[in-house]
């Protein structure tokens, strides 16, 4: 029975060990980190970029042993170890710049649209529509020589209403929209920067 015992406990200590499998991670084009314990299970363009990471040694709280996976494909001796690390980053901060730049292009068409709308408000605010009989009188006085400022039904006389509020949402509406376009520029030119 001791002998049982000594055997059941050296095996639950083993198992550990027998069980542990190596972890595998990459990150992908976008830069997005993956994780698989399965090797086959890793698409073969990132094949250059996996790392393997000994799950045993994570698990007593070491620092992971990580080992380059052997490559399928021969590197040029130029050096370009730097270029897988460095392309993950490239392709990150062009996704990130593609992303801002629909982002604004997809927002300027409902801004611009409020712009036109206000501009409207404004011009609007700055007259008023006649009637045919106030026209026809204008018309008149026009073509004796005697109309003025007063007399011109499209000017809005009202000391109660003031063009100033349309005036000032439309120019901050004008502000907004030229901040985007200019703002849409500069990631059109740092994306052609990137190529």
């Amino acid at each position: 029975m001791r002998t049982f015992i000594k055997l059941a406990i050296f095996l639950a200590a083993a198992l550990p060990c027998l069980a542990s499998a190596a972890t595998y991670q990459w990150r992908d084009d976008a830069g997005v980190l993956h994780f698989t314990d399965d090797s086959d299970r890793i698409p073969e363009r990132y094949q250059k970029r996996v790392t393997e990471t000994d799950s045993a040694a994570a698990e007593k709280g070491a620092a992971p042993a990580q080992k380059k996976q052997e490559a399928p494909a021969a590197s040029d001796a130029s050096g370009s170890a730097a270029k897988p690390a460095a392309q993950p980053v490239a392709a990150t901060t062009r996704a990130k710049l593609e992303a801002e730049l629909k982002r604004l292009k997809e927002a300027l068409v409902p801004k611009k649209e409020e712009l036109s709308r206000l501009q409207h408000k404004w011009m609007v605010s700055k007259g008023r529509t006649p009637t045919a009989k106030e026209i026809a009188e204008f018309e008149k006085k026009r073509a004796k020589g005697k109309a003025t400022y007063a007399d011109n039904p499209y000017v809005n006389k009202s000391p109660l209403s003031s063009t100033i509020p349309a005036r000032v949402a439309y120019r901050n509406k004008l502000e907004e929209v030229q901040k985007d376009e200019a703002r849409v520029a500069q990631l059109e030119q740092e994306l052609q920067a990137l190529k």
